[in-house]
């Protein structure tokens, strides 16, 4: 295959599992944060459902609070009503059982035989027929009977005043009834306004609130009514029961009637939750009564979240994984451009050199345009490689003791300069001549004075790691370089050097010793600078008695 070839066969594989990361991660996010938002929408509706049970809970409190007192007015008002009570003395009653009471009121209704209300001290339910309501028709019967003393009604919401009340019911005589209810304002005790929940919950959109009763429905957190007709109610009614159907993808049944359905349906499934498009809709059941049969009730919470408000936090982690995969495909095509300007170019001149045997400049190509330059290459390099070596032998290393020479004492000391300053590598310099060798020279002659030489470096070598480097710097003049050493392990490895010097014996008779000169290197030196500091420490030893290691900071 050719670089050519083996290029753009590359190129496009690249480009394809790109491709493929690009939509398998960016799937996977977006399953993730769908997960997520799911889970934080449901969160926030159980927290919503207890936040409403428990402002209903209150209301609900406060009702059995009353309803012994309830009862207790009930049947004393059942004593004192007249046969034919006029509208001032329904008033006065009135008043007299609203005496100390401050969370609320009372209302004082007559049933008459008909089942209608007759008189009342809330004139709005004056002429409100029972007998559309067949299941509390039938418990007034049961009260004209005697097969109940007295009712106790469900807390039942009034649509126009805003409120909400629990009814109790006592028969008069044969022909009438008698009904108080204990009003509570709704709006004291329900925390249901959307605007004020947003504190809580802000993705919340809307909510709304329904009592569901035996053959009713309810929509309690909506602005009070002015149309007070019957007509008008049951449309709504059935509007409210359709959208909940719909929304619960339920289907109608003829054994049961659609509020039977729904009320089946919470029972078994107390929370449900729809996404459609960027909201959430969740329907919840917040507090139900399996009391009595005729006064079963549900209080449900429709609610509507914005799933973009829970987006918000993982829009930057989305768009980061985008940028990013969006870099890693311009850095491939770029890379991409840049392997056939800088290489397939280039291999194919390097291709018609070999050819006319021009120098080659570059190396490790194993393509099938360069198997030829590859052989040729390795060889010519290994040629070259042998020459090095003996080149460096005859140039960087003393020829008597086998140490590195002068020259390659400075190379390698610019090369530790520069790596101390560029990453903060320390590195500590001990320099040291013998002491009086011109003297052992003179004495016993430049042959013992060259053993002398070749004995003690190989004694030093023995005291200094393998990374050290000792150099011959001149005649009796050394240095050891070492890399990664501080000035304080400097000073232990100088002391070790004189003092292995100093207990040998190079020559009968004749005590060897050395002065030496300890630092270590800063950053703000130069070669120069840090070579002069080390030669002033060395000539302090030699004027402080020699047979010593001397450093600036000792």
């Amino acid at each position: 295959m050719s670089l050519k070839k083996f290029n753009l066969f590359l190129v496009l594989i690249s480009l394809g599992i790109m491709a493929g990361m690009h939509l398998y991660f960016g799937t996977l996010l977006e399953e993730n944060i769908n997960k997520k938002v799911h889970n934080d929408v449901r969160t926030d509706s159980l927290k919503l459902r207890y936040n409403l049970f428990n402002s209903f809970n209150t209301l609900q409190q406060r009702f059995n609070l009353h309803e012994a007192l309830s009862l207790e007015k009930l049947h004393e008002l059942a004593k004192q009503i007249s046969v034919n009570p006029s509208d001032a003395e329904l008033v006065e009653l009135s008043n007299a059982i609203n005496t100390n009471v401050y969370d609320g009121h009372y209302e004082l209704y007559l049933i008459d035989s008909d089942k209608v209300v007759g008189h009342s001290t809330s004139k709005a339910d004056v002429g409100l027929d029972y007998k559309e309501y067949p299941y509390f028709s039938e418990e007034l019967d049961q009260l004209r009977s005697g097969g109940i003393d007295y009712k106790i009604t469900a807390p039942t919401f009034d649509e126009f005043a805003l409120d909400i009340a629990q009814y109790y019911v006592v028969s008069l005589d044969s022909d009438r009834w008698l009904m108080i209810s204990f009003v509570l304002p709704f709006n004291e005790y329900m925390n249901y306004k959307t605007e004020r929940l947003q504190e809580i919950f802000p993705a919340l959109k809307s909510l709304e609130l329904y009592i569901l009763t035996y053959d009713n429905v309810q929509l309690i957190n909506a602005e009070a009514k002015t149309d007070k007709s019957l007509s008008t109610s049951m449309k709504e009614k059935a509007q409210y029961v359709s959208s909940m159907m719909q929304d619960l993808k339920l289907q109608e049944n003829e054994y049961r009637t659609n509020i039977e359905r729904l009320a089946v349906h919470f029972t078994e499934h107390q929370m449900q939750m729809n996404d459609v498009k960027d909201n959430s809709l969740v329907y919840m059941l917040v507090e139900s009564s399996l009391e009595n049969t005729s006064d079963d009730f549900m209080l449900l919470a429709k609610a509507s979240f914005d799933q973009n408000v829970y987006r918000q936090e993982y829009t930057l982690l989305s768009g980061a994984m985008y940028t990013f995969i969006l870099f890693v495909y311009l850095f491939m095509i770029l890379g991409f451009i840049l392997m056939y300007k800088l290489l397939i170019q280039k291999v194919s001149g390097i291709e018609k050199q070999m050819h006319s045997d021009e120098p080659i400049k570059l190396e490790g190509f194993l393509f099938s345009e360069l198997s030829f330059f590859t052989e040729r290459y390795n060889a010519l390099l290994q040629r070259w490689k042998d020459e090095v070596a003996r080149l460096n032998k005859s140039t960087m290393q003393d020829e008597l003791t086998q140490c590195a020479n002068r020259h390659y004492f400075d190379q390698k000391m610019e090369a530790q300069i520069n790596l101390s300053k560029r990453y903060g590598q320390p590195f500590s310099l001990i320099m040291f001549d013998i002491d009086n060798f011109r003297n052992i020279n003179d004495t016993y002659g430049h042959r013992a004075g060259d053993d002398l030489l070749v004995s003690m470096t190989a004694d030093v070598k023995k005291e200094i790691r393998v990374s050290d480097v000792l150099c011959r710097i001149g005649g009796e003049e050394f240095a050891i370089i070492l890399p990664e050493t501080k000035g304080e392990s400097a000073l232990v490895v100088a002391e070790k050097v004189r003092s292995v010097v100093a207990n040998a014996s190079y020559i009968e008779g004749e005590q060897v010793t050395i002065s030496l000169g300890v630092e270590e290197f800063m950053v703000s030196q130069d070669f120069d600078t840090f070579y002069k500091i080390v030669d002033r420490c060395l000539y302090t030893s030699k004027n402080s008695g020699k047979n010593r290691a001397s450093s600036s900071a000792t």
